[in-house]
């Protein structure tokens, strides 16, 4: 009976490693899969190694004449809006990794935030995606907007869509490189840009978007003097294969129940051989008295 206890928790604790590994080796396979398509653009004439995705422009000014269509299809000026600090995130609005993250990140550090937006300052969500228009922009503000207090100022996060003539004016003034793929999708750095009210570009947040650094980059475009970003450790994003993913994780749900079956049936066994021995040990103490 003893040696059977321990056969089984060898069993469970192979089952839990194997789990353990399956997950580990998937985590290395999604990583690979970025590494490939990352190679696959140094293919393409892409020297990534060499390419400086963010250049930051601290001092140097956005180009305020460039036109966008906010989420309601208005066009503005970037001067229209811009008339205190601003924080500006490059993105798309159905890019299927990071940008979702950086929205949510800066809806979090915004709701976080001892300054009042509206107040102190406002917030550009921009698409590099030309191929994006007002409707792409107008759902993913209802969407991100949920994340937000209901007394927030929705006007005063706006979120552009434009000509691939602004996009360029906008990305090459602040120092951004961005490339889009076969599949639609595109390799980009996440990034925050902190302009002052004259559209001075004041200094760049990266990582997560923690309220901190973003209240400390508001301050420093409330004076107007450009400082040293923090930080520089840059994430980037780029699409996977999701459907190897979904099959990998199906194979494991699949072979957990199988394993847990086995597992049960052994259980069901043993207690069913300790109970049979139980009563023949019962039965021949009976007999000897």
């Amino acid at each position: 009976m003893r040696w059977s206890g321990v056969i089984l928790l060898v069993l469970f604790a192979s089952l839990l490693c194997f789990f353990s590994i399956g997950i580990a080796e998937e985590q290395k396979r999604q990583n690979n899969t970025g590494d490939q398509e990352v190679g696959q653009s140094l293919e393409m004439g892409d020297p990534q190694l060499n390419t400086l995705w963010v250049d930051e422009q601290n001092g140097q000014y956005l180009p305020l004449e460039a036109v966008f269509n906010d989420e309601s299809g208005l066009p503005l000026t970037l001067g229209e809006i811009i008339d205190k600090p601003t924080l500006l995130l490059p993105i798309y609005f159905y890019c299927p990794s990071s940008c979702s993250l950086n929205l949510m990140n800066l809806a979090n550090s915004v709701k976080r935030s001892s300054l009042k937006p509206g107040k102190d300052f406002k917030i550009i969500a921009f698409s590099f995606n030309e191929e994006e228009d007002e409707e792409n922009a107008r759902v993913a503000k209802r969407n991100y907007l949920r994340l937000l207090p209901d007394d927030f100022p929705e006007d005063n996060w706006k979120f552009l869509t434009g000509s691939k003539e602004n996009i360029d004016k906008v990305t090459e003034a602040i120092g951004y490189q961005f490339k889009p793929i076969e599949d639609g999708t595109f390799i980009h750095p996440s990034a925050l840009v902190v302009a002052a009210e004259d559209g001075m570009i004041i200094k760049y947040v990266y990582g997560s978007f923690v309220t901190g650094d973003v209240d400390m980059a508001i301050l420093e475009a409330q004076k107007g003097t450009p400082g040293v970003s923090v930080k520089r450790l840059l994430a980037y994003c780029f699409n996977y294969d999701p459907e190897k993913s979904r099959t990998f994780f199906q194979n494991v749900k699949i072979g957990g129940l199988i394993g847990f079956g086995v597992l049960g049936l052994l259980f069901f066994a043993y207690v069913r051989k300790a109970g049979k021995n139980k009563n023949s040990s019962s039965k021949r103490s009976q007999h000897e008295h």
